[in-house]
């Protein structure tokens, strides 16, 4: 791999990962991205519109405000805030894969309006344990997508088990 090849790679990397992550997330985030751009394309083939969201850094909360905190670029979190106004995304399908991190692909569907967003999710096995208890007590877990300025938009998900790896 030449360097222009390896600039390429960590500049689609999110930019604030974790410290000990960081290498990991370089190394599959392409695939995963890949993956979700897959799973669009599905949805565009059935007439959907689709949006996808490229987080530049997910935390896994477990505070206050728990569950996991997507930044998006500005101009992703102004659509998004655009389709939630416009729609009811009450239904939503999530894809696992659990390599070095956890990676998750959340699509919340707003099947009368044909509508899909794509929310790709990553966070570190560590920090999985305190949110998965807390996700169990409660019953349900959160998807909180924002934009630097600190606004929010919210998400709950009923089905918290499908964003947590099977323990060993």
């Amino acid at each position: 791999m030449d360097d222009d090849e390896q600039s390429d790679e960590a500049a689609s990397a999110p930019a604030f990962a974790p410290g000990g992550a960081a290498a990991a997330i370089r190394e599959h985030w392409e695939t995963f991205i890949g993956d979700m751009e897959a799973t669009a394309e599905e949805f565009q083939a059935a007439g959907w519109e689709v949006l996808e969201l490229h987080p530049g850094d997910v935390t896994a909360l477990s505070g206050e405000q728990w569950g996991f905190d997507v930044l998006v670029p500005d101009d992703e979190f102004e659509e998004l805030e655009r389709w939630v106004a416009d729609g009811s995304f009450d239904d939503h399908d999530v894809y696992r894969a659990a390599p070095d991190l956890v990676f998750v692909l959340v699509v919340l569907k707003d099947a009368d309006a044909e509508r899909a967003i794509c929310c790709p999710i990553y966070y570190e096995r560590d920090a999985m344990e305190g949110l998965r208890e807390l996700a169990a007590r409660e019953g349900h877990i959160y998807t909180h997508v924002r934009r630097l300025s600190e606004e929010y938009v919210h998400f709950t998900h009923e089905e918290p088990d499908l964003f947590f790896p099977d323990e060993d």
